[in-house]
């Protein structure tokens, strides 16, 4: 007993000093106020919303957004006009009034009645461009949109994910701190049995060794825990801790799903990331088109003021002139652009179709599991744990088969709470795959600001 005693409690520091350790390598402010966790685990919609304002993954998102959304509305602006300034008539050598010669009647020129200035505004008119560029823009801003909405849907499942796997090892850890506190008293029982001689000390030591070893699955389950507590600090930006996690009932009510699921073909083409994919496609359908429309030529039109000095040769000494510059597309017409565009399309729509497969494939399995878990597995594993445990109470079987009910005891409690988690990860899964996710997400709204 003493050996037992000393062991667990060398172990438990070691775990602590880790736990420790790993809280404070996580920067989380500890003066942060600690979510409830059990209800983050069983509202998703309160999850999401935490999420929102706090997971980097969501900001770049959104961030992402703002952009889209700036260069459609670039997208309206008109292209800038072009001022053009000259200076031109630089005579080298002699003026066509004047021989040049010193004391001639027609002496040289002057620079300032040579000098003709000429300044002009051009503006480039977009034909077919402007709409299809504006189109493409529009539809990348809701595809954004949509992106955002599903980063969020994606980080709310992986958050409830890592929420449930601290459920689990915190519910682990209390089922085997119990199953050792029982140990503990059947190996004080056990102490007294054999100091009387009615135990001999080989059939002590494997009571013992059975206690030792059931210290070393709470070790491991403290170190379990440690590493899930800063994997979901982490993950929600705030302090964890496993109070109201320890009851499996915590992790039954994780990752909810209604009572009638969505149909899978329809939950599945409305995720967010099956809509982002449709309109990015029918983006690059706009691209195509405004890549084939460049070989409509863009015509420049201006108007330019010329002050001219040279009125001594007959020049006006000011005029406007209008002009048209029309591009000619003899070399770059769009064409290769075109394909590319339409290319990637169907790209994108065999990868979004391919996608869809998968997932319908996913939806079906995981329903196939779910109904076994829940018909087949739960029940029958609850009904072997009550019957080992009236068989247990009975205590009148030799020791060797009292260690042997005792121990399959304990590897069937492990193995409901292993069952439940399957079911809870099963749940999870659905919920991504069928969009229920995505639509807490939707009902979070977006970010508030802080």
């Amino acid at each position: 007993m003493r050996r037992t005693g000393v062991f667990g409690a060398s172990s438990m520091n070691r775990v602590l000093s880790t736990t420790v350790l790993v809280a404070s390598l996580s920067g989380i402010a500890a003066a942060e106020t600690a979510p409830s966790l059990p209800a983050l685990l069983a509202q998703p919609v309160q999850l999401a919303a935490w999420l929102r304002d706090r997971d980097p993954a969501i900001e770049a998102a959104h961030a992402k957004l703002d952009a889209a959304l700036a260069a459609a509305r670039q997208t309206h602006v008109l292209p800038n006009p072009q001022l053009n300034l000259g200076v031109s008539d630089f005579v080298i050598g002699r003026t066509n009034a004047g021989s040049g010669e010193p004391g001639s009647q027609n002496p040289p020129l002057s620079l300032g009645k040579t000098l003709i200035y000429t300044a002009g505004v051009e503006q480039m008119i977009e034909l077919g461009k402007r709409g299809p560029r504006q189109t493409a823009a529009e539809l990348r801003s809701k595809a954004a949109a949509q992106t955002a909405t599903g980063t969020l849907g994606d980080r709310l499942g992986e958050a409830t994910q890592t929420l449930g796997k601290l459920a689990y090892v915190a519910a682990k850890r209390s089922v085997v701190a119990k199953n050792l506190d029982a140990a503990n008293q059947l190996t004080a029982l056990e102490q007294r049995r054999t100091d009387h001689g009615d135990l001999s000390p080989l059939e002590f030591a494997r009571i013992e060794l059975e206690t030792q070893a059931i210290a070393l699955q709470l070790a491991r389950a403290e170190a379990d825990v440690a590493v899930a507590t800063s994997t979901c600090s982490a993950t929600l930006q705030a302090p964890c801790t496993t109070g109201g996690l320890e009851d499996p009932a915590a992790l039954d009510a994780g990752a909810p799903l209604p009572s009638a699921l969505p149909v899978a073909d329809a939950a599945i083409a409305g995720r967010p990331a099956r809509l982002a994919s449709a309109l990015e496609a029918e983006a690059l359908g706009w691209d195509a088109r405004l890549a084939h429309n460049r070989r409509i030529p863009d015509p420049t039109i201006g108007v330019g003021y010329t002050l001219d000095n040279l009125t001594i040769s007959g020049d006006q000494h000011q005029s406007l002139m209008f002009t048209l510059g029309i591009p000619l597309p003899i070399f770059d017409r769009g064409t290769h652009d075109e394909a590319a565009a339409r290319a990637t399309a169907r790209a994108t729509l065999a990868e979004d179709r391919a996608a869809v497969r998968e997932a319908s494939g996913a939806v079906e399995a995981l329903l196939a599991q779910r109904t076994k878990l829940e018909a087949d597995t739960v029940p029958k594993s609850t009904q072997i744990i009550a019957q080992t445990r009236r068989a247990f109470d009975l205590g009148q079987a030799p020791l060797a088969d009292l260690l042997l009910v005792e121990r399959a005891h304990r590897d069937l409690l492990l193995e409901l709470l292993d069952t439940r988690f399957d079911l809870f990860n099963v749940r999870a899964l659905l919920r991504q795959q069928l969009g229920l996710d995505d639509e807490a997400a939707r009902e979070a709204g977006g970010r508030t600001s802080s």
